[in-house]
Parts: C-alpha cells; structure tokens; sequence
C-alpha cells in the first residue's frame, strides 16, 4: 500500500504542453527585455510576464510534482536554447495571447465575490 502511495507521489516528466509554455514564458522575457532597453515598442509585458511566468511555474509544479528547483533549471535550459538560435521556437502572438488569457482567469479567481442582493 505504502509503495503504491509512493508511486502516486512520484514526480513525472514535463509533457510537450509544458515544454510549449516554458517556452512561451522564454518568449514573453525576451520582448520584456527588449522593452525594458528601449529595443521594442509596445504594450508593457515586464510585470505581467514575471506575474504569468509565477503562475506558469506553479502550474507545472503541481501538475508534475517537480520542485521549483527542476522547473527553474527547465526554464534556464529553454532560454539558453533560445538565446542559442536566432527566432524564437513559440509565436510571440500565441504567447501573449495564451498570457493575457491565463492572467484574466487569474483576475477573476481572485476577484472578491459581490455584495449578497437583500430582498426588501
């Protein structure tokens, strides 16, 4: 019993939809660089990037159970593979998009519930 709880709790390997995010977080760092030099004009991606980039990283904690050390090294192998080639392996569009998308369910998540209607 104890050894099939164990293998539940095993960590597993990053799927293709995890690699495709870590690289679309990659992406969404390279424009926030760009940005921060003057490099690229544009809606400001810096503080919402590092926010998606949190959420990112916690998803694929979860749903792997790898430590925010593995993902971390995950994240740095993707950008120095990206660094190493001239475009990028994700569209940037896709990864805004994909971004915008995740940071606005997080918002309504969040959102305070409204104020109970009294019947009068």
């Amino acid at each position: 019993m104890l050894i099939f709880a164990l293998a539940l709790a095993a960590p597993t390997a990053l799927t293709e939809a995890h690699q495709r995010d870590i690289s679309c977080v990659v992406e969404i760092a390279v424009l926030a660089n760009a940005q921060k030099r003057g490099l690229v004009a544009g809606t400001d991606v810096q503080a919402q990037g590092r926010r998606w980039a949190g959420i990112v990283g916690d998803r694929i904690m979860f749903e792997t159970g790898q430590p925010r050390e593995l993902v971390a090294v995950a994240m740095n192998e993707a950008a120095t593979a990206r660094a190493a080639r001239a475009g990028g392996g994700a569209t940037l569009s896709t990864c805004t998009r994909q971004m915008n998308d995740e940071l606005a369910i997080a918002d309504a998540a969040e959102a305070p519930l409204p104020k109970p209607l009294t019947r009068k």
